[in-house]
């Protein structure tokens, strides 16, 4: 059987029809010999639904008279169609006149919108650049505290804050919200102070007993880390007894306890939203017993999952990437892994490769989630990298962060007395890089926030091509020209030849600014402060309510004497002369601002 495939190539084309006598025009409803033909009148109907005789001649294209008319005028069909569409619009101008329009449809559309966007920006589809916009440097802060020992985590769920520290004490913390002054101006009565600290709402220690079963739930060694839920339900706690203990957040009560691991549970994250596939919330937790194990959080009730195994020493930081994806860091394997749980596979990044460091890395202790495809990492040699998934090394690394602690006088150094031989002695010593201790970002935006034990927590910003990190300055360090940081090698070089000098001088002591946080950062959340009047019920309303309403960071950060995993790191005050002045236990939070209020009416 033929067919167009088959027949031979000289019968493949296809006759046109016979069209004698006529000739080639490019002149529409022009006949061969130049005469002009009428075409049959057609009906249509008119894109406005009109009846009206007049809007169907107008849609009903060119015929008649009109047609003569406009071929002579040479109209084309684009002026056509460009006549139908203003017609159109004069309908719809009219309806509007006479029937008005629904502002509720309009507000829908709006808030439809805005949702969209945040679910964007909640699964990381969007990268939003607010680091340049906030005000970091003149942020206000205030310090809390309970009668506590060394805060070891800190986890946040506005506007609640969770501690856990070394002597077994899980508390509850309400935020204050600052409001701009509202006071009446004809009004004498001064205006009530506002509360900036914020206030403890219940506290858990030790072994608790639970009424409902009878059995006895509680932490008997130091907490080491803690999470809280996306959904605010539930708060997990691990620590140096081997214990995964998950409570009830409105409570503190615990509901219930995992002896799973064989190590102290060193780090917690839970997944930002809920996956499909499961009826619970996804929480990983990672251990000195190397392996990272999840876990599924509800209501209904708490259950194990599986665990991860590929680490080679202490797993001492997780991060959730996504649902079903994990980031964890394995100190002194030096490695970093991304899980992919139902492929049951798992991404190796390796550090400490990089010859022009001034320091190489021994540890990789922090990461931070930078989704869908990036994260961070802060290592003992004080730097911070920048990783994709799609490339082994990486991107880009700041070198000393947070400075180096400068090298202590000869007298402490050595007990020689003569000096020639003391400064022999050292002449080898390096100043110390100040450990990364505390690594966060903000999902969805360019800001990461980093720690160490140099009195500050400095901001950074990423690069809307994700490939630089560019530094911020500390927060809450005055105003801009008060505290211009040093590059790491003008850190390094004064640091050696601070060397070889007996002392100090007084006077360049004078000149840096004191630490503001007198001790060891050990964690650090965020989160951006949304007030409800941001989700329009209107134009007019959002905007004018806005105008009263803060909006910026809150950033919650655990410090301390010692370092959370060990008293290996003791703060030391370099900048007072008293030798009992130490550090301080307990959290501090910053207010950030935005430098204008028109500059983030785009981002909302």
């Amino acid at each position: 059987m033929s067919s167009f495939f088959t027949v031979p190539a000289s019968q493949r084309k296809r006759k046109r029809d016979d069209r004698a006598g006529t000739t080639a025009t490019k002149k529409r409803g022009v006949d061969g010999d130049g005469s002009k033909t009428q075409r049959p009148r057609e009906r249509e109907e008119s894109i406005s639904g009109s009846d009206l005789d007049e809007d169907d001649d107008i849609a009903s294209g060119v015929s008649g008279e009109d047609s003569e008319s406009d071929s002579d005028d040479g109209e084309t069909a684009a002026d056509r169609r460009l006549k139908l569409a203003e017609r159109y619009l004069d309908n719809v101008r009219e309806e509007v006149d006479e029937v008005g329009f629904n502002a509720e449809d309009i507000d829908r559309d709006l808030i439809a919108e805005r949702l969209k966007e945040d679910v964007d920006e909640f699964k990381g589809r969007t990268f939003r650049q607010i680091a340049a916009k906030l005000a970091f440097s003149t942020a206000g802060h205030s310090f809390f505290r309970s009668d506590t020992q060394t805060t070891t985590s800190i986890a946040v769920h506005a506007p609640y804050v969770y501690t856990v520290s070394k002597d077994k004490v899980l508390t509850k913390w309400e935020l204050a919200t600052p409001e701009t002054s509202t006071q009446d101006a004809s009004s004498q009565r001064p205006a009530r102070p506002q509360r900036k600290k914020p206030k403890r709402v219940k506290y858990a220690r030790g072994m608790r007993k639970v009424a409902e079963t009878g059995q006895e739930h509680g932490h008997t060694a130091q907490i080491l880390s803690v999470a809280v839920s996306p959904s605010g339900k539930f708060v997990a706690t691990g620590g140096a007894d081997n214990k995964l203990i998950i409570w009830n957040a409105d409570t503190l009560t615990p509901a219930q306890t995992f002896p799973q691991h064989r190590d102290s549970v060193s780090s917690l994250a839970f997944a930002r939203h809920i996956s499909a596939m499961s009826s619970g919330e996804q929480l990983f937790s990672g251990s000195h017993d190397r392996t990272i194990k999840t876990w599924s959080i509800s209501t209904a009730g708490h259950a194990y999952v599986e665990t991860l195994f590929g680490h080679q020493d202490h797993v001492t930081g997780v991060a959730a990437m996504t649902i079903d994806q994990a980031l964890s860091v394995g100190a002194r394997d030096r490695t970093a892994r991304l899980w992919k749980v139902v492929d049951e596979s798992q991404l190796v990044f390796r550090g400490g490769a990089s010859r022009n460091a001034p320091y190489r890395e021994s540890n990789i202790d922090c990461i931070a989630a930078l989704p869908p495809a990036h994260f961070v990492t802060g290592s003992d040699s004080g730097s911070i990298s920048l990783w994709s998934i799609h490339k082994k090394k990486p991107l880009y690394t700041i070198a000393l962060a947070h400075g180096v602690d400068p090298i202590p006088p000869l007298d402490e150094l050595s007990p020689e007395v003569n000096a020639e031989t003391a400064a022999h002695n050292s002449r080898h010593l390096r100043p110390r890089p100040r450990w990364i201790t505390a690594l966060t970002t903000l999902p969805g935006t360019d800001v990461v926030l980093s720690g160490s034990w140099d009195g500050w927590v400095r901001a950074w910003r990423i690069s809307e091509d994700k490939r630089i990190i560019i530094p911020l300055g500390p927060i809450g360090a005055g105003t801009p020209d008060q505290f211009t940081p040093d590059t790491p090698s003008q850190q390094l070089n004064q640091s050696l030849a601070h060397a070889d000098a007996d002392e100090m001088d007084t006077e360049e002591k004078k000149s840096e600014p004191e630490p503001l946080v007198k001790g060891i950062i050990n964690d650090i959340a965020v989160f951006e402060r949304r007030p409800e009047s941001d989700m329009p019920d209107s134009k007019a309303s959002a905007k004018a309510q806005s105008v009263n309403e803060p909006r910026g960071l809150c950033i919650v950060a655990a410090m301390g004497k010692e370092h959370r995993l060990g008293r290996w790191q003791c703060y030391a005050n370099n900048y007072s002369e008293a030798p009992s002045a130490g550090g301080r236990n307990g959290a501090v939070v910053f207010e950030v601002p935005f430098t204008s209020l028109v500059d983030t009416e785009a981002d909302v």
